[in-house]
């Protein structure tokens, strides 16, 4: 086991690539633009290309994990990290769709790889220390991601073309892997199977089928406001498009604080009472999103769901890789590749049902999946506090 010290500069390193991770997929995403641009794209052909990226995840997932249970995160993460840093740039250097379609599918496998092994080390991090710290690291990927959109990919988008810009990118991302790949350190789960007899299939247990359904709905909520709450403040609040901006980036300000602060009071209430006063949290603003469909109650509602939501999936990564003790990261690839198909699915979902209902009334299934995931982490510290009760 690594002493305190050496833990801290693998915290630093691990939060690192979080951090670059979060930048380098901001860029990616602020530059999609001059990618339809470039190539000339309908709506339906970057739709296609896009969905690629999601597909190259999701095909890749279980695999990571088996490869990081195999190799080690700290070798995973650094090769992850590195083919992260090769592919961004190759999407700007596609001459046609399908070409673009390939390099996107390319980056979401890569990238599945780098997310399974950085929260597998991270996870262990937090084991090691015996304290929460999923929510630190992921609050440090958002920062990044914030940074890259707001910061870095603007200033850039004026001064470089598409190709510096994701060279960039893919520097940043390469180099902070190089330098923080001394630093990582060589950890292992504490319950550790030798390398022969590690196996790179494993069913998902009971306990982790319903960690991967909660995940399901966290990510299915975190989508649905992702790409309907700029448009709810446009159409349902008839707020100009510069206002309804606000709307996302509120959002995105407020699962990054939520996410900083979250680790700290964890530690103090327990993962339990948060996931559950979360989703109390979430379901409110959500509600007051509905109920009072004006533009500033709106911007203050996408913020308390921003809250709520900020440490429900760090959580939920963090139960997933104790599922399977010997082998954190084939939890967090099976939790993963489950719960990703809420954020998959959320959508075509809200999509069809504001078609017939209209998007405001389709805010109840986020409502009500917000209200799932409180429910079930109350009935969680009723058993808890019964159980101390008996002891």
């Amino acid at each position: 086991m690594l002493r305190t010290n050496a833990l801290q500069r693998a915290r630093i390193a691990t939060s690192s690539v979080f951090f670059a991770n979060g930048m380098v997929l901001a860029i990616w995403a602020t530059n999609i633009p001059g990618m339809k641009q470039a190539l000339n794209l309908s709506d339906q052909q970057l739709g296609l290309a896009l969905s690629a990226f999601a597909a190259g995840t999701m095909l890749t997932l279980y695999l990571a994990g088996a490869l990081v249970t195999r190799l080690g995160s700290h070798t995973t993460l650094i090769i992850g990290g590195l083919l992260v840093a090769l592919v961004v740039p190759f999407c700007a250097l596609a001459h046609s769709v399908w070409a673009l379609t390939a390099a996107i599918f390319c980056l979401g496998v890569t990238n599945s790889l780098l997310d399974v092994s950085m929260n597998t080390h991270g996870s262990m991090i937090e084991a090691a220390r015996g304290r929460p710290m999923m929510s630190g690291f992921h609050a440090v990927f958002s920062i990044g991601g914030l940074a890259g959109a707001s910061t870095v990919a603007g200033l850039l988008s004026d001064q470089l073309g598409l190709l510096q810009c994701l060279a960039l990118a893919g520097v940043l991302m390469g180099g902070v892997t190089v330098l923080a790949a001394g630093a990582l350190g060589n950890l292992q789960p504490a319950s550790a199977l030798p390398a022969a007899s590690r196996s790179p299939f494993t069913w998902p247990n009971r306990t982790l089928l319903c960690i991967a359904g909660l995940t399901f709905l966290a990510l299915f909520i975190e989508r649905t406001v992702i790409d309907w709450s700029s448009l709810y403040l446009t159409d349902v609040s008839h707020a100009s498009g510069n206002i309804a901006a606000f709307a996302f980036g509120a959002f995105s300000l407020a699962m990054a604080l939520g996410r900083l602060s979250g680790d700290a009071i964890i530690r103090r209430l327990g993962v339990n009472a948060v996931l559950s006063a979360s989703g109390a949290l979430g379901a409110l603003g959500l509600l007051l999103v509905m109920l009072v469909p004006q533009p500033l109650p709106c911007i203050a509602g996408f913020v308390l769901v921003g809250l709520g939501l900020a440490n429900m999936v760090p959580l939920l990564y963090s139960q997933a890789s104790r599922a399977y003790p010997h082998a954190p990261s084939l939890g967090l690839a099976i939790n993963g590749t489950l719960g990703y198909t809420g954020f998959l699915l959320a959508p075509p979902i809200i999509g069809l049902l504001s078609a017939s209902i209209g998007l405001q009334l389709a805010m109840l299934l986020p409502v009500l999946a917000f209200v799932l995931l409180m429910s079930s982490h109350l009935r969680k510290s009723r058993q808890q506090r019964r159980s101390l009760q008996l002891a």
